[in-house]
């Protein structure tokens, strides 16, 4: 997808997203005013109409001052108008720019809107308002994006306008400024939308006397045309006033998920109390602090709603901060949470996201149920899942409002799991990991031989740990979770005789022909590949090996292995090379130090994988490739040196005719292969893997057993590289495997808040930003 913001027309905009309470659309002039209102300004006549020349009258400080006075008289309007309804929730506007919250996002909107129920979240002791003016000064608080109703940026140099004036169609600036502005706005709203429980959110941006205004879901973000709000400021009132008079729903809040009342407080921490082992810290770490700060909490408590498709049933538990959550805005938006269930009176797992609208895809509890019929272990066991309704099921609606007919609705989602498990890369040892596998591959084998179930996503977030009480001590076992991705075998079949456009997957770990042959499609083969790399990751990020001490070939390892990415004209993603190369025929880029058990599971697995390489049907794969990608791969090999003769002569001799030149040398023939064994591909069944597995773990000879480093992350310095995966971002640690104390540290919520000066990019400004990319490796999902 190139982009993912689309420009509307200012009238089918607000029809569509803001149609404003009884149809009531006041002009703003005094004589439509109530007679308390009639002196107050509802007008920007202050703020000079020059959208084009160089320089501009107004600082963006200037703006905000000017800004936010006239905003809030449109709020305190809707209030007086709304004066009966005892429910009712005043909006208030502040200037948020100098002052961060103090969490992992250091990004700072300009001007915040939030409801007056949350005013604490926002406020700053006065004498962190000593150089602002007084009449400016009950403007200012701090950020909180937890509380956060909508955001909203300001610019008034010209190189750093990010959307184009253009009225008639959206134009966006192809310039670093201009993208380093849409990243920003996009952490806005990313941090919105990943911080609450939201259909969808609204933001809004202005630039000098021009300003456009946005709503954002998780398939697309929509815009307005830029417009003169100085010369016509009826239509920045409306938004606002139609805001204020919006109930929570057309304000995009989820109503099925409530602040939790402050009765649920002694039950959970009663069960709180109670010892639960190996997940302890990680109950603490998700309830501690909404519990230590109340309404001004970075993540607060709340009391969600789970409908069960099966039962339709609900049950409620209280969740606080997210265990994991995605940074992207479009997409499939999972959240994990350590939860409470309010009738068991237990912690179990809540799973949140938005599943495509699609029949290719199972919804994730029909496929444990699946699962569960057939008796597949080292699953999870499910307590209950469903579509969100609320009383109408929830579905995302920007995709209704544009002509892009590639995007697909997406439906909001939840399942519930009993296990609380830890990250993959929380395992001690490497036999550990091994062990841990194993386990996950057991569940991979009887999910496809006894349920006929393909996972399609093998990756390190699903793949977890799971401690049980066992005659007294804790033992680990590994479970593979998150089948939304999944395919039955009958559509596999089906899938052979069509050739896909886009891949499914987590990008690191998708196998080296998917990578090379977008076109492909997904087989058993391709996820038992992804076993390969998923080992050979961890192996480089958390364990002794040839390159570390060496940042330049580490980094350019893990980037041609697992990272490169481009996209063909065609508009496929495709990358990864060096991959390829190892898959047939090269060595790997580093040697395991110091575990030559490890070591040699590694180099077994690999050489089972480079034999069903070198059983694939070269020329019959030609199919799969865009005509650009072999181009481009031709031209490579045309200015390469041709493999030696020897080589070629052997390859021929092996029935590899079709074969990549340049793949094989006498120094990289596997061991224990004869000319019989190349036919048989080896990946076409869990055998061959699994039998390498299950001797390793049986045997405690050669194992490194010493604990690995706690905390140790080979590739901490090489993510901070920033990366880019297509137009998605991998910047340090993963969320998944880091706990609060590593994402901040933070003590009071207003003392410790700290001014802080706008920095020249942020996380997503070097690319479009999450604004405008919706990728990733996932994309199949919209294509189909």
């Amino acid at each position: 997808m190139i982009t993912s913001v689309y420009q509307q027309p200012l009238d089918k905009w607000f029809s569509e997203f803001l149609p404003g309470k009884d149809g009531e659309n006041l002009t703003f002039e005094p004589e439509d005013l109530p007679e308390d209102f009639r002196n107050r300004p509802f007008h920007f006549d202050d703020i000079s109409v020059n959208p084009t020349s160089e320089k501009y009258e107004h600082s963006e400080k200037d703006l905000y001052s000017l800004l936010c006075p006239v905003i809030q008289n449109a709020f305190d309007l809707a209030a007086y108008k709304s004066a009966g309804d005892p429910e009712y929730d005043a909006l208030l506007i502040k200037d948020t720019s100098a002052w961060n919250e103090e969490s992992d996002c250091l990004q700072c909107p300009d001007l915040s809107v939030h409801k007056a129920s949350a005013a604490q979240a926002f406020r700053l002791d006065d004498s962190r308002k000593a150089n602002f003016a007084d009449t400016h000064k009950p403007f200012v608080g701090r950020t909180a994006y937890s509380w956060t109703l909508l955001p909203g940026e300001v610019k008034v140099n010209k190189s750093k306008e990010g959307f184009g004036l253009n009225t008639d169609q959206l134009s966006l600036p192809d310039t670093d400024s201009a993208r380093e502005t849409r990243g920003q706005i996009a952490e806005y709203v990313a941090e919105v939308l990943s911080r609450q429980h939201r259909q969808f959110t609204f933001a809004f941006y202005i630039y000098r006397n021009l300003a456009r205004l946005f709503v954002v879901d998780r398939v697309a973000t929509v815009t307005t045309p830029p417009f003169d709000y100085v010369k016509d400021p009826k239509t920045l009132l409306k938004f606002f006033y139609r805001l204020a008079q919006a109930d929570g729903v057309a304000q995009g809040y989820d109503p099925t998920v409530t602040l939790a009342p402050s009765a649920h407080l002694p039950t959970l921490r009663e069960h709180m109390a109670k010892d639960h082992g190996p997940i302890e810290t990680l109950i603490h770490d998700a309830m501690d602090d909404a519990l230590l700060y109340g309404a001004s909490s970075i993540w607060p408590l709340y009391t969600v709603e789970v409908h069960d498709d099966e039962s339709d049933e609900k049950s409620y538990f209280l969740i606080g901060k997210p265990r994991t959550s995605c940074p992207s805005m479009f997409g499939r938006a999972t959240k994990g949470f350590i939860a409470f269930d309010l009738v068991q009176h237990d912690f179990v797992w809540l799973k949140d996201s938005w599943r495509l609208a699609s029949q290719r895809y199972h919804p994730e509890w029909e496929v444990y149920r699946k699962l569960n019929a057939k008796g597949v272990k080292n699953i999870a066991t499910m307590r209950c899942g469903g579509d969100v309704h609320a009383p109408k099921l929830q579905c995302t609606r920007t995709q209704e409002a544009i002509t892009d007919h590639s995007l697909k609705s997406r439906i909001h989602c939840r399942l519930v799991i009993n296990e609380i498990g830890r990250p993959l890369g929380t395992y001690e040892t490497s036999y550990d990991l091994i062990f841990i596998i194993a386990c996950a591959f057991k569940a991979h084998s009887q999910a496809w031989e006894m349920a006929e179930v393909l996972h399609r996503d093998i990756s390190d977030n699903n793949v977890l740990i799971i401690q049980e009480k066992i005659d007294g001590k804790y033992e680990i076992r590994g479970i593979l979770i998150d089948w939304d991705l999944c395919k039955y075998k009958k559509q596999l079949e089906e899938d052979r005789v069509a050739t896909n456009d886009n891949q499914s997957g987590t990008w690191q770990f998708i196998s080296a022909l998917r990578l090379q042959y977008p076109r492909k499609f997904c087989e058993l083969a391709d996820d038992i590949e992804s076993f390969f790399h998923l080992i050979t990751w961890c192996a480089l990020r958390y364990h002794q090996h040839s390159l570390l001490g060496k940042p330049r070939a580490l980094t350019m390892h893990v980037n041609d292995m697992f990272l490169d990415c481009a996209t063909s004209p065609e508009g496929l993603l495709y990358g990864c090379e060096e991959k390829f190369r190892l898959m047939t025929g090269s060595k790997p880029g580093f040697k395991i130090l110091h575990d030559e058990t490890f070591k040699d599971v590694i180099n077994k697995l690999l050489r089972i994988c480079q034999s069903h390489y070198r059983s694939l049907d070269w020329d019959d794969l030609r199919r799969f490739q865009a005509a650009s990608i072999r181009e481009a791969q031709e031209e490579k090999k045309s200015q390469a040196q041709t493999t030696s003769t020897t080589s070629h002569r052997r390859r021929l001799q092996k029935g590899l005719s079709g074969m990549p030149e340049g793949t094989v040398s006498d120094d990289d023939e596997p061991d224990n292969l004869n000319t019989e064994q190349i036919g048989r591909p080896k990946l076409a069944s869990h055998k061959y893997f699994f039998r390498v597995l299950d001797d390793a773990i049986r045997t405690n000879d050669g194992w490194d057993l010493e604990p690995k480093q706690l905390g140790r992350d080979n590739f901490a310095d090489l993510l901070d590289l920033n990366f880019t995966v297509g137009r998605l971002r991998v910047t340090g640690t993963t969320q998944s495997n880091m706990t609060s104390s590593q994402r901040r540290k933070r003590s009071a919520p207003v003392h410790t808040s700290r001014k802080i000066r706008k920095t020249g990019t942020c996380r997503h400004a070097v690319s479009m930003g999450r604004m405008e990319a919706s990728l990733t490796a996932r994309s199949e999902e919209d294509a189909n």
